[in-house]
C-alpha cells in the first residue's frame, strides 16, 4: 500500500520545467496553471486507492465462536436443582398473536412447553380487532390463555421500521403483566419451539434477560452482544412499561428491528446474556455447524429465524392440508439445510393433532366461509 502511495506522489511532486531557450524568467500561466491543478487531483487519486484498500482488506472483529471448539464438557446448569417457586400461578411462558395465520405456530409452541413438564400459566396477548374466534378457538385449544391487549403504534409514524415489524411494539404490553398476578415470565416468539423444560429462567433475580442474536455469514456482526428478542425473561412491572413508553419517542436507536433495537438500548447495558441453548437461532447452524451439534446436547429453545414450519403470510386460519404443505416445503429450504430441525417441529405438530386434533378441526371456519 505504501509503496503505491509513494509512487503517485513522485508522479504528481512538482518538479520544474525546462525553461526554452529563449526565456530566462518565470514559467508561463499554463504551466502553473497545470501545478495547481495537480496536486488536488493527486490526493483524490490517493484517497481513492486507500479507500478501495481498506473495504477489501478490512475484516469483521474476532470472535471465539466463529472458531468454536467443543472444549468445554461442562453442563450449562449446575448440580443443584432448582427451588420449585411456592406457586407456579405466579410465572407465565408468554407468546403473542397478531394475525390468524400465526394461529397453528401458537398452538404447537403452546404444546410443547407442556410436552415439556411446564406447570407455569400460558398467557397469549393478542389484538381482537385482527385475530378471529376462529384463531382464538385453535390456541384455546392447545393450552393457551387468551388475554386481549392494545395496540402499541411505533414511533414517529413508523419511519424506518421493516414492515413486518411495525406490529412488534405491542410486545411490550407483557410488562404490564403484574396486573394478572405474574412476578416472573419467559415471552417466546410464535416461531420457537420448546425442546426441554426450562423452569431455572424462573429463578433468576435478574429484571431482563436474553440471548445474543447471531447473523449469517457474510454479516460482519456474526455473533454479536446485542440480543435477540425472540425469547425474553423479564421480572413484569407496570412501572416499567411506562418509563419505556415515555423513552420510546425520545430515545435515539436504528428503527428498522423496531422493539428489538428499542430494547438493547433501553436494557443494553443491565440485560443478563444467556447461553444460545435458550435461543437456537438457526442463524448459528448457517455459521457454526460445530457450535450447532452442540448445541443439540442442551438446547432448550429452537427459533426458526430464517425459514418458517408454517405460512405466516396470509391472514386467515390455515387447512390442515396447508399446515402439512407448508411442513414438507420448509425442509427442503437451502437445500435441505435445516431438514432435522423442521422435522423436530413436524414431530411437535403431528403430537398436538393426536392429543388436540379433534378439537382444532372444529374450531376451523367451514371451507369457503372466513371471518
Amino acid at each position: 500500500m505504501s509503496f503505491i502511495i509513494r509512487t503517485i506522489l513522485e508522479r504528481w511532486t512538482w518538479t520544474y520545467e525546462p525553461l526554452p531557450q529563449s526565456i530566462t524568467q518565470n514559467p508561463t500561466k499554463n504551466s502553473t496553471r497545470k501545478r495547481l491543478l495537480a496536486l488536488p487531483a493527486g490526493l483524490a487519486v490517493v484517497g481513492v486507492v486507500y479507500l478501495l484498500w481498506w473495504i477489501t482488506s478490512a475484516k469483521a472483529p474476532y470472535s471465539p465462536l466463529d472458531n468454536y471448539q467443543n472444549i468445554n464438557a461442562n453442563p450449562i446448569l449446575g448440580a443443584r436443582p432448582v427451588a420449585s417457586p411456592s406457586s407456579r400461578n405466579h410465572t407465565a411462558v408468554v407468546s403473542t398473536l397478531y394475525t390468524d395465520s400465526y394461529a397453528i405456530g401458537v398452538a404447537v409452541l403452546g404444546h410443547s412447553v407442556r410436552s415439556a413438564n411446564m406447570t407455569s400459566r400460558l398467557i397469549l396477548p393478542y389484538l381482537a380487532r385482527r385475530v378471529s374466534p376462529h384463531a382464538l378457538c385453535i390456541v384455546t385449544a392447545a393450552g393457551w390463555e387468551p388475554q386481549s391487549i392494545q395496540f402499541i403504534p411505533p414511533p414517529h409514524h413508523g419511519k424506518g421500521v421493516h414492515q413486518r415489524f411495525k406490529d412488534q411494539y405491542t410486545k411490550l404490553n407483557i410488562w404490564t403483566f403484574d396486573q394478572l398476578g405474574i412476578e416472573k415470565l419467559v415471552y417466546l416468539d410464535a416461531d420457537t419451539l420448546v425442546l426441554k423444560n426450562f423452569d431455572e429462567l424462573f429463578e433468576m433475580p435478574f429484571n431482563f434477560a436474553a440471548v445474543p442474536d447471531v447473523y449469517e455469514p457474510g454479516d460482519r456482526r456474526g455473533f454479536t452482544i446485542s440480543f435477540n428478542a425472540g425469547v425474553l425473561a423479564i421480572q413484569p412491572s407496570s412501572a416499567v412499561f411506562k418509563d419505556m413508553r415515555e423513552k420510546i419517542e425520545t430515545a435515539r436507536f436504528p428503527p428498522v428491528e423496531a422493539e428489538q433495537s428499542f430494547l438493547n438500548h433501553y436494557y443494553g447495558a443491565k440485560g443478563v446474556r444467556l447461553p444460545y441453548a435458550y435461543n437456537m437461532n438457526l442463524a448459528i447452524k448457517k455459521r457454526s455447524l460445530e457450535l450447532w451439534e452442540n448445541l443439540k446436547e442442551e438446547g432448550k429453545i429452537v427459533h426458526y429465524t430464517l425459514f418458517k414450519p408454517f405460512k405466516g403470510l396470509s391472514r386467515r386460519v390455515s387447512t390442515r392440508v396447508e399446515e402439512e404443505e407448508a411442513i414438507r416445503d420448509a425442509a427442503t429450504q437451502d437445500g435441505g439445510f435445516f431438514a432435522e430441525e423442521f422435522g423436530w417441529w413436524k414431530s411437535a405438530y403431528e403430537r398436538l393433532m393426536a392429543d388436540k386434533g379433534e378439537e382444532i378441526e372444529r374450531c376451523r371456519p367451514a371451507r369457503g366461509r372466513s371471518w
